[in-house]
């Protein structure tokens, strides 16, 4: 597995603990602490190839990130994972961004593998074109 990931989380150090499991999967992750405005403009400039966002800390914050990751043409179709946080906030993000993964970070693996797997399809079967990334079936 490769990639360069943009892990979106609000605690220091529990970022970089969340980032090592994303590094020992194989992936290039990049944890620093949003910074307001400048995460949006570096995530528009410089999209990753997905973005996993922790919900366990501002939840509120994660899915307002994840919308403005959506309503971006060059994040639009970027892979987002939500991990972990409280059942009835994940299940109004899941309203909002139904084409996310939702995960614990236990099976972020799988759930990531499968993102990135998603969009990867969607780009060579619809080379130049927009498309809707239809729901998936959640776990």
């Amino acid at each position: 597995m490769t990639g360069h990931i943009r892990l979106i989380h609000w605690k220091e150090l529990e970022a970089q603990e969340r980032a090592d499991k994303l590094l020992s999967l194989g992936y290039q992750v990049r944890s620093d602490v949003p910074g307001g405005p400048i995460l949006l403009k570096e995530l528009r400039q410089n999209p990753p190839q997905a973005v996993v966002i922790d919900l366990s800390r501002l939840p509120s914050q994660g899915r307002d990130i994840g919308l403005a990751i959506r309503h971006f043409k060059t994040t639009r179709y970027v892979p987002i994972v939500f991990a972990d946080g409280d059942t009835e906030k994940v299940k109004r993000i899941k309203e909002l961004i139904p084409d996310a993964g939702f995960t614990t970070w236990e099976k972020i693996g799988n759930v990531l593998a499968e993102a990135m797997s998603i969009i990867k399809y969607v780009q060579l079967t619809n080379p130049g074109q927009d498309c809707y990334l239809e729901k998936r079936k959640k776990e």
